[in-house]
């Protein structure tokens, strides 16, 4: 979607020392987000002159970022954990970590951190996308949030929206336009995160108009019809692609270092 051309070199720990900076790392983070890295996973060259940005971390996306010539890899899903201390017994991950380490590949990922972010987070730049104003944080996903609220203050049209969220996630997704035609108030959580059975009498009390995401459930399409709620689910990797070129924007901003955003694409 995106590639930034700089010619300098930069050092990762300068890197790090930034982005954890400004995406508003706190001992905090870990507590909340115990699924997957905020910050850096695995070191590598400490010197870069190449950023690769991706949704996830797999060894497909690798080789195309070892092929783009990167040296660093910024990546919204990072490795996932094993589920035992015996990491050998984990054929996936340790093949992964491997490959990293055979081509002195540093791995960056900012979960939760880049679903909440006000300024580069996937939700607030798919409100701001659609021409609405940050309100506050959405929190029936976890106390902290992990979404966010929205507003048009003179309204916007929903056929209108319907078009731009096509245009956004690639006409990937569903869409339900059960809602009322001009719409105030709005959620975006990024993901795998619709509404659940228990969501909807607070989408209805908080006067929420239309609701995105990125995977649906089988109960949304009528749920949503019966609440009076629009909804788009455009994809959980095109929902969460969006906050990457948005944070490549800033890191172009702060340091002259060629950044290239590496497509797998996913339907999903």
């Amino acid at each position: 979607m995106l590639g930034f051309r700089g010619t300098n070199m930069i050092l990762l720990n300068d890197l790090m020392t930034f982005l954890n900076d400004f995406m508003g790392y706190t001992d905090k983070v870990p507590k909340i987000d115990n699924y997957l890295v905020n910050g850096l996973q695995v070191a590598g060259e400490p010197e870069i002159h190449k950023i690769a940005t991706g949704v996830s971390a797999n060894l497909r996306f690798f080789n195309k970022a070892i092929e783009a010539g990167a040296q660093a890899l910024l990546v919204h899903h990072s490795m996932n954990p094993p589920n035992s201390v015996y990491f050998e017994r984990d054929k996936i991950f340790m093949s992964r970590l491997k490959f990293l380490w055979q081509h002195n590949l540093s791995l960056i990922g900012y979960h939760y951190l880049l679903d909440s972010h006000p300024q580069v987070g996937h939700n607030a730049a798919t409100i701001r996308y659609l021409g609405g104003e940050l309100v506050e944080l959405y929190k029936l996903y976890g106390q902290e949030g992990w979404g966010w609220i929205g507003e048009f203050s003179d309204g916007a049209n929903l056929s209108e929206l319907m078009a731009k969220c096509r245009e956004l996630f690639k006409n990937n997704g569903v869409y339900y336009p059960y809602g009322n035609e001009t719409v105030h108030r709005i959620v975006s959580i990024c993901g795998g995160a619709p509404p659940r059975p228990g969501d909807y009498e607070w989408l209805i009390a908080n006067k929420i108009d239309l609701f995105i995401t990125g995977e649906p459930r089988e109960w949304n399409q009528e749920m949503c019809r019966e609440a009076n709620v629009s909804m788009v689910a455009g994809g959980h990797y095109n929902s969460e692609s969006i906050g990457l070129h948005e944070l490549s924007k800033v890191i172009q901003e702060k340091f002259e270092v060629d950044i290239e955003f590496v497509d797998v694409p996913n339907i999903v």
